[in-house]
């Protein structure tokens, strides 16, 4: 049948129910005595007992005299059956003529198995919650659709359910971590006149109550670090951000991380943290340390591997990074497709691209050039470096961090030096922000900080191979009218 069809067929048991004075979608909710899969686990406790249920009519099929229904609930299954006679009121009647596949409804009954020994709830009363008009879909693989109705996925595919309920349980697993080192949850502007924390393109909109352009925040980290100047020992965010970028496989302009800052830490205490932090959120949750994803075993047994920028490029191409010559480098950049005009930038993108896709097992991409990370403090030991790192997953990034800077005249010079490259035509370098060079010349204490992808991390531990399955509503092409 057409949905137009269906519909119609919909509509006539609604008229069917309001003609016996039930309504479809009534106030009354049943008192429920426990989620399916409770009764199921407690079988023992409910034996024989009267017990009620609602949840989403999935399936029916009649056996002899007897009508069998599934019942799907936020936890799961669970059989409902009633025998099959001809009064009309009844249970029977009612069922038959007003109930179909797809209507939220509730059930009493006494809790029985069958004779295969199959948990049943034997009915006795029913009641309609709310009248689906249209039926549920028995298969749904289409990936647009799967992104553009979320709910039928959902309703459909119950590996798409636990992957959502999974990283709920992940972001309760870090925010309950984080409180236990002394760092509290806040909340800084999504909205504000300028941006910084990352090289990204922001979105960019117009605030009419104050007749002035803003934009969406590409991190959180600037603000985040103002709150420490303040006094506070530590803090993070779960954070939507927003960036006006390319979209792919690992990208989305609307995305979700989590971004830590701590004072007295660096970027070792903070390489420390997130692999146990990784490490046992896979363990707890879901019961092993090695992890399957895109076809790759991903091991996050600990400690993890530590690789320098430097270190990777002498690697993969066999030239010594700190002294091979700026001609030379040129041309080498030139030859994998590289552009870029400083010198430190071109050995991270010699890195990104030949170093990184080989990254499997996660490793800590550390010690970057000091020219591509403006907000990280020099290097203690190494001339020319800052103390960053990325970790790496099978070759997506999936954390940032640094050793933050704190010495607010270097900081107005890197933010000068981003100018100048916005000018030269780099739409992604960082604009100056003097009000956050002021609260740092307030004195801001040495910190480590780090951003961690909900996204990608939900991507590696669920086995999802795109970023749009993990994200419930993901950005998409509008349709076409």
């Amino acid at each position: 049948m057409s949905i137009d069809q269906f519909r119609s067929e919909r509509l006539k048991q609604i008229n069917f129910l309001e003609e016996r004075g039930i309504n479809p979608y009534p106030p009354e909710i049943p008192n429920r005595t426990a989620t399916n899969q409770e009764i199921v686990d407690n079988f023992v406790n409910f034996e024989n007992q009267d017990v009620a249920v609602v949840g989403r009519i999935t399936s029916i099929r009649e056996h002899g005299k007897r009508t069998f229904f599934d019942i799907q609930d936020e936890s799961g299954k669970l059989q409902a059956t009633f025998t099959q006679n001809t009064n009309e009121g009844d249970v029977a009647d009612i069922f038959k003529n007003g109930y179909a596949t797809g209507d939220i409804i509730g059930v009493k009954g006494k809790l029985i198995k069958t004779r295969s020994q199959e948990i049943t709830v034997d009915v006795n009363n029913l009641s309609m919650l709310s009248k689906a008009l249209l039926p549920p879909l028995e298969e749904l693989k289409d990936v647009e659709v799967r992104s553009r109705q979320r709910y039928l996925d959902l309703m459909t595919n119950s590996e798409v359910m636990e992957r959502f309920k999974f990283r709920s349980d992940m972001v309760e697993f870090m925010r309950q971590n984080f409180r236990q080192l002394g760092c509290y949850e806040v909340e800084t502007p999504v909205l504000d006149t300028t941006y910084g924390g990352a090289n990204a393109r922001p979105f960019l909109t117009h605030l009419n109550a104050l007749n002035s352009p803003f934009v969406m925040r590409i991190s959180d980290e600037l603000y985040l670090k103002r709150l420490l100047v303040g006094g506070f020992g530590g803090v993070f965010e779960f954070s939507k951000d927003f960036r006006n970028e390319g979209m792919d496989k690992t990208h989305n302009p609307e995305f979700t991380q989590v971004e830590l800052y701590k004072a007295y830490t660096d970027y070792n205490w903070m390489m420390d943290m997130s692999e146990n932090l990784m490490h046992d959120i896979s363990v707890n949750l879901i019961g092993t340390e090695i992890v399957e994803f895109n076809g790759k075993i991903i091991d996050l047994s600990t400690p993890w591997k530590r690789l320098s920028v430097y270190e990777g490029v002498q690697e993969a191409y066999g030239i010594d990074p700190e002294t091979i010559s700026d001609s030379k480098l040129k041309k080498l950049a030139e030859s994998e497709g590289i552009y870029e005009k400083e010198r430190g930038h071109m050995i991270l993108e010699l890195f990104d691209k030949k170093v990184s896709p080989n990254l499997v097992n996660p490793t800590f991409v550390i010690d970057y050039p000091e020219s591509t990370s403006p907000l990280t403090k020099k290097h203690r030991s190494k001339n020319g470096l800052v103390e960053r790192f990325e970790c790496v997953v099978a070759g997506m990034e999936v954390m940032n961090c640094y050793t933050e800077l704190n010495d607010p005249r270097k900081q107005r010079e890197n933010f000068e030096d981003e100018l100048r490259r916005k000018v030269e035509g780099n739409d992604q370098a960082m604009p100056m922000d003097d009000d956050f060079v002021i609260a740092m010349e307030y004195g801001m204490p040495p910190m480590g900080g780090i951003g961690i992808s909900i996204d990608r991390w939900t991507m590696v531990l669920t086995n999802a191979d795109h970023i749009r399955e993990v994200i419930l509503f993901p950005t998409m092409k509008p349709k076409a009218k």
